[in-house]
């Protein structure tokens, strides 16, 4: 069998809906009571996600109505605190005009419809192509750098004096990985692992200043980028906290790495994302620091992914697909942790 390397067949490999075994029914009367409560007209038609489910914890439909186009997402049903405060969020940027999907609340102000166990918020439709397949564009990513310029700046200002859920402090993260390289059996690249786990370590623990925090989307990742008559609209917003500086260049270059897209490349991506929020060379250390934990996060996901599923359940051509890509993003996973370890702390490097 012959397996394409292209972005679109990693997708129908690692993310296939038919790897998807999680339960989730909806009909048609089930949506058009959503429609009702949201206000956004009579239903004509719907149609379930096609794309890479896996990719989210969510599920989307996209409806039709004698209103317009939009974007049904199912939530898990303890997570109604957490859709409020992204439809407050929400509010806020596009009442400041950024490039997102609006979010709608129904009756009683409510942002969320309890529908067959999940909670569905309502979005409006973007008809526009995923940034990845923008991706030999020019100004493709300085759009993406200034879009999260422009988010970041919006929040520090509107979310000032909001308490928020911080993400866990990075020595309880490194701990943890350790602990999780030390209980998986042998693998390719354990000692690359735990080398550049104890990098990161000492990097944290000698430049702690650093690492400072501050309101980002905390899940940049390439897919969450839309383009639409050359405008950049940034999705799921359900992550934004406060996190640590350059986390959302460490979650977009890990999604680079995953669609393949050149070290060369990439390194232009982190020029222009250091030159637009002015950050300083010093602070490589701590994208260094967090792609390092990032990447280790996703090979030992990985192994777990190859450990867990249950290869008889599914077609053998997809399993191919899948156990070749999991494996060829490991190897280029270890292959990237190699160079950054060999690399002076206070550059970027990829490859």
């Amino acid at each position: 069998m012959r397996i394409s390397h292209s972005p679109a067949n990693l997708f129908t490999g690692i993310h296939n809906p038919l790897l998807d075994k999680r339960k989730f029914e909806s009909s048609r009367e089930d949506i058009k009571r959503i429609c009702r409560f949201f206000s956004i007209g009579e239903l004509r038609h719907y149609e379930k996600e096609k794309g890479p489910v896996l990719y989210h914890a969510n599920f989307f439909v996209f409806v039709a109505t004698t209103r317009g186009h939009y974007a049904l997402k199912f939530y898990p049903p303890d997570t109604a605190q957490a859709i409020a405060v992204e439809y407050a969020i929400n509010r806020i940027l596009t009442n400041h005009h950024f490039p997102t999907p609006i979010m709608y609340a129904g009756q009683g102000g409510q942002p969320f419809f309890a529908s067959n166990d999940r909670l569905a918020a309502c979005y409006s439709y973007i008809d526009g192509l995923p940034a990845w397949q923008h991706i030999n564009q020019r100004n493709t990513f300085p759009k993406i750098n200034t879009a999260m310029l422009s988010l970041k700046n919006i929040l520090s200002d509107a979310m000032r004096h909001v308490p928020s859920p911080k993400k866990e402090n990075l020595s309880t993260t490194i701990n943890a990985l350790v602990q999780s390289s030390r209980l998986t059996a042998y693998y390719d690249q354990k000692e690359t692992i735990n080398a550049s786990l104890l990098d990161a370590c000492q990097t944290y623990k000698h430049h702690q200043r650093l690492f400072t925090r501050q309101w980002l989307h905390s899940d940049a990742n390439l897919t969450n980028f839309l383009i639409y008559k050359k405008t950049v609209y940034t999705l799921d917003l359900s992550h934004i906290q406060e996190d640590y500086v350059l986390s959302d260049l460490t979650s977009l270059i890990p999604s680079c790495l995953l669609l393949n897209i050149p070290a060369k490349k990439i390194k232009t991506i982190v020029k222009d994302y250091f030159t637009r929020h002015k950050i300083k060379p010093e602070y490589f250390l701590v994208l260094n620091t967090l792609i390092k934990i990032k990447l280790i996060k996703d090979y030992l996901r990985n192994i777990r992914r190859k450990e867990s599923i249950d290869l008889s359940t599914y077609p053998p051509d997809l399993m191919h697909t899948y156990i070749f890509h999991l494996s060829k993003h490991q190897e280029s996973i270890a292959a990237v942790l190699k160079k950054m370890h060999d690399a002076p702390p206070n550059t970027f490097q990829l490859g």
